[in-house]
């Protein structure tokens, strides 16, 4: 992988963090009892796709149960042999990292393959002494440095099924819709061009007693809120928790078959 831009402690502080998120996600995958996808928002194929696999183990475990067999436990599947090869690559790969950089510095490095540990190491400084990546001045060192770890960040992020773009899950349901599909994208250091939407295709304002409470509320607009918007978005989202908290629809999208989403829970 060519870093095509000259590499700057910053850089490799960015990758790291990046390492750090993909490789708790694989974590997650394998974690006993945990659901098992990080989580993002859920579109309505994902739903789908849930509401099938829930069938599917429920039908399962009642078969086993009328055999006389044991029932599946309360937990995900044993996690697929691509999530643990990745962690094995990955731990190798920073492994390596340590030993290398260590040695650029005449040292060498003493702890295990603990990914943390290492990524630690790297960017965050000690006693008497800055971070290592803050030692760094070699250009070459610093690009390796940076493309070896983009290498083990894309490897973790496709073992777990998520998709390297610059978009994150947003805790809150969509004040519309109710599902928790709401994703912030952030393609860039500007955050006045960051934006809020809901992912599900079948949410679209309902004009203007909808419940995203937008300055531009046409009927049929996919929900989408800017940065300045923010505040406004805040308030329809504890708008929108009181109403459920009493027990009344909330006006939404108005999209034939869309209406409220029941209490599925996102991928992990």
């Amino acid at each position: 992988m060519a870093n095509q831009t000259d590499p700057t402690p910053d850089a490799v502080r960015g990758q790291i963090e990046a390492l750090r998120e993909a490789y708790s996600w694989l974590a997650l995958l394998v974690e006993p009892g945990r659901e098992r996808r990080p989580g993002r928002p859920v579109d309505d194929a994902q739903a789908e796709r849930l509401e099938a696999q829930g069938r599917a183990d429920r039908a399962y475990r009642q078969w086993n149960i009328s055999r006389g067999l044991s029932a599946l436990p309360p937990s995900p599947a044993a996690a697929s042999v691509t999530v643990v090869d990745a962690q094995a690559s990955v731990r190798r790969r920073v492994l390596d990292i340590a030993h290398r950089v260590a040695a650029w510095q005449h040292a060498s490095w003493v702890g295990g393959p603990d990914v943390d540990q290492v990524l630690s190491w790297l960017d965050e400084a000690g006693p008497g002494r800055p971070a290592v990546v803050d030692e760094l001045r070699d250009r070459r060192r610093l690009s390796w440095l940076v493309d070896e770890l983009a290498t083990a960040v894309a490897s973790a992020r496709q073992a777990a099924g998520v998709v390297a773009e610059p978009v994150r899950p947003v805790a809150w349901r969509c004040p519309a819709c109710g599902s928790p599909s709401l994703q912030l994208a952030h393609p860039g250091a500007d955050k006045s061009l960051w934006t809020i939407s809901c992912v599900r295709r079948a949410c679209r304002c309902a004009g203007a007693g909808c419940g995203c409470l937008r300055r531009d509320r046409r009927q049929g607009l996919a929900h989408v809120w800017t940065r300045a918007e923010l505040p406004t978005l805040a308030q329809a989202v504890a708008i929108a928790d009181r109403v459920a908290r009493q027990g009344r629809p909330v006006t939404g999208s108005a999209a034939a078959g869309h209406g409220g989403w029941s209490d599925r829970r996102t991928v992990r």
